[in-house]
């Protein structure tokens, strides 16, 4: 009787152990990736080209097409989609809430000689005034993306017609590189970077930034396929 008093206490007890102990994995998971994007962030590159096999300043790339007008970057990181866009037609400015990833892009955009337009701030709180952008532009967005007081503040800063392109992930053609990252992004509880399932099939509905829905596309770039989200405002 004690014995079996004893397993049901320990039934009991086992699921708690592994709740708490995936718990404490995911608060060190994201502990670790503040710090990447802070104290550590001049190791930000080198980190994202080994989990994206080189390719991922040309994943953020894969947005300009479905740019318009006047850019507000949210979380530009070190800066190379600022450089892109300083070099080129459109008027952008950036903002981040890491000042260390400021310091980063600012040095990138000056020894290029281009016009330095970045503030620190969060999503949930643009620092900017109403209608005062085209596109509101989020590479590899983190949850804030995701929060009602940021597309609030999406809106907010769009100018009539406006609209909101998203990156939210990519993923790599099948391949034993492919499959070791994969298995690092499992361990380290993230979404996978490699799937089963065809981009075209895999689903993509529901996704929106308030009441705007957002279109998927899928681009191809170089031995890979990533998604962008586009949507568009109402002219009202």
């Amino acid at each position: 009787m004690h014995n079996a008093q004893c397993k049901m206490h320990m039934g009991s007890i086992t699921p708690c152990i592994l709740r708490f102990a995936l718990c404490a994995q995911r608060c060190a998971v994201r502990w670790g990736f503040e710090r990447l994007y802070r104290e550590f962030a001049w190791t930000y590159d080198t980190v994202a080209a080994a989990v994206s096999g080189g390719l991922w300043r040309r994943w953020a790339l894969a947005t300009l097409p479905f740019l318009k007008g006047r850019v507000l970057e949210l979380g530009f990181g070190p800066g190379h989609l600022q450089l892109a866009l300083a070099s080129g037609s459109l008027p952008a400015c950036g903002l981040d809430a890491s000042p260390q990833m400021i310091a980063i892009a600012r040095r990138r955009l000056r020894r290029a000689g281009r016009p330095v337009r970045l503030a620190q701030g969060r999503a949930q709180q643009i620092p900017f005034a109403p209608a005062v952008f085209d596109t509101v532009l989020a590479t590899f967005p983190a949850e804030y993306i995701a929060d009602p007081r940021t597309h609030a503040e999406i809106r907010h800063v769009l100018a009539p017609g406006g609209r909101v392109v998203i990156l939210p992930l990519a993923q790599l053609d099948r391949s034993l590189y492919a499959r070791l990252v994969d298995l690092a992004y499992r361990l380290t509880l993230q979404a996978p970077v490699l799937h089963k399932t065809p981009p075209a099939a895999q689903p993509t509905a529901g996704l929106q930034i308030g009441d705007t829905p957002l279109e998927a596309h899928w681009i191809q770039v170089g031995p890979s396929q990533a998604l962008v989200l586009v949507g568009d405002l109402s002219n009202e």
